[in-house]
């Protein structure tokens, strides 16, 4: 079965994997191969690149003094990340299993959403909000900022890419999905009544979307191509104020942070 089928099949409930010894607030997480994570662990300060199938810690690096917020893959080795603070985007080295920190790329203020495109990194904006695509190096190749009185983005505080290279953006307080291509020009926005309070998104296929409905206690899938907007997990499922998920297609798991959780992802099957 394929991705494009997940609106019509049914997510089964696995064991969580707990991930830390003590409460905490995991804000984002993002997978590095089929059977391991990186995590973006807001209490503890730090980036852990954790056994998806037993939540061990393989490694650890920490990004005192700020809180890490978003994290996503530039290719397979190589990770970035926001902070809670600092205008900085930390870059931090996946090799062997062991994370080392790498550049840190200097910023206008602070980022928040950030996904890979290719060999470059798409960072997003509050205040004001805009969105910049920049190369490793950190120079600036393509920029986003609302043109008029009807804006696209107001908190776009997450976004990803999919596999045939277009950027979507979730939109916090418009509760809108927002799609761009890779040079960040505005190509359809998408809006449902069930996008309520959208927060972090992950692409299972070309234009296909999970999205954490944040306050509807829900995971979204969503279809661009038909513009489907499906339900798929809810508060029945163990579904409460998602923040963050990861989808694994080798294995069909979906990866879910939840704000009723403190020391464990939850993780669901579909079939």
């Amino acid at each position: 079965m394929s991705p494009s089928d997940l609106s019509g099949v049914k997510f089964r409930r696995l064991p969580d994997v707990k991930v830390c010894t003590e409460p905490c607030t995991i804000d984002d997480i993002v997978m590095v191969s089929p059977n391991s994570l990186l995590l973006c662990n807001w209490t503890k300060l730090s980036i852990q690149h954790v056994d998806s199938r037993t939540g061990s810690t393989l490694s650890e690096v920490s990004t005192w003094p700020y809180n890490p917020c978003g994290i996503c893959m530039v290719g397979r080795e190589l990770a970035a990340v926001t902070h809670g603070g600092g205008n900085k985007l930390q870059l931090v080295h996946v090799r062997g299993g062991r994370l080392t920190l790498g550049t840190v790329l200097r910023v206008k203020v602070t980022c928040l959403g950030v996904a890979g495109s290719g060999d470059n990194v798409v960072v997003s904006y509050n205040s004001p909000p805009w969105l910049e695509v920049m190369n490793t190096d950190g120079r600036v190749l393509h920029q986003y900022q609302d043109p008029g009185a009807a804006p696209t983005f107001e908190r776009p505080d997450f976004l990803t890419t999919s596999s045939d290279g277009f950027i979507y953006v979730a939109d916090f307080n418009l509760r809108t999905i927002t799609k761009l291509d890779s040079s960040l020009k505005v190509l359809k926005t998408l809006s449902d009544p069930q996008l309520k309070g959208p927060y972090d998104i992950s692409s299972v296929g070309d234009g296909q979307l999970l999205v954490c409905s944040y306050f509807s206690n829900s995971i979204v899938y969503v279809d661009f191509n038909s513009g489907k907007v499906t339900t798929v997990l809810g508060e029945e499922d163990g579904i409460v104020k998602p923040r963050s998920l990861a989808y694994c297609p080798q294995q069909r798991k979906l990866f879910v942070c939840t704000w009723n959780k403190t020391d464990s992802i939850q993780v669901y099957q579909w079939e």
